[in-house]
């Protein structure tokens, strides 16, 4: 039993030397024990290419835009100046407001316009950009009679 024992002993010792790389100098470095891991699978890496010198960002913010004005009700005849505000979008952008009231649309980003009657108007916003992204929006009008 004690012979047994040694004989174990002296191989588990001669196993573990052998791994660890110790023992015979002369051992070929083919025979050396190999990783048991299996390797990482491979993922997919997308590269975005190198933007060219003077190249403009390709990522444009969608274009949004809101009609505001300085007043919404009051009495005929009635001054409102009006103004676009807008987000996002690739320039140049174009404008075109309509007043609602028969009168012609104006170009300008924030114009200034007279309601002369009295009546509830819908003035309507519609700005575009140069890739042909658009939004609108509207304010109404309230126009109360002189008395």
């Amino acid at each position: 039993m004690i012979l047994m024992r040694s004989a174990i002993a002296c191989f588990v010792t001669t196993c573990l030397v052998a791994a660890c790389g110790g023992g015979d100098k002369g051992t070929d470095a083919s025979k050396a024990p190999t990783a048991t891991t299996p390797p990482a699978a491979a993922t997919a890496t997308t590269i975005a290419p190198a933007a060219k010198p003077g190249a403009e960002e390709e990522d444009i913010a969608p274009l949004l835009a809101w009609a505001d004005s300085d007043v919404d009700e009051g009495k005929a005849p009635l001054t409102v100046k009006f103004m676009a505000d807008v987000e996002g979008g690739k320039a140049p952008l174009t404008y075109r407001w309509s007043f609602g009231d028969g009168t012609a649309d104006s170009t300008e980003p924030n114009p200034v316009h007279v309601y002369q009657k009295a009546g509830r108007y819908q003035a309507d916003l519609e700005v575009k950009d140069s890739s042909g992204d658009e939004d609108a929006d509207y304010l109404e009008i309230e126009v109360e009679a002189q008395q």
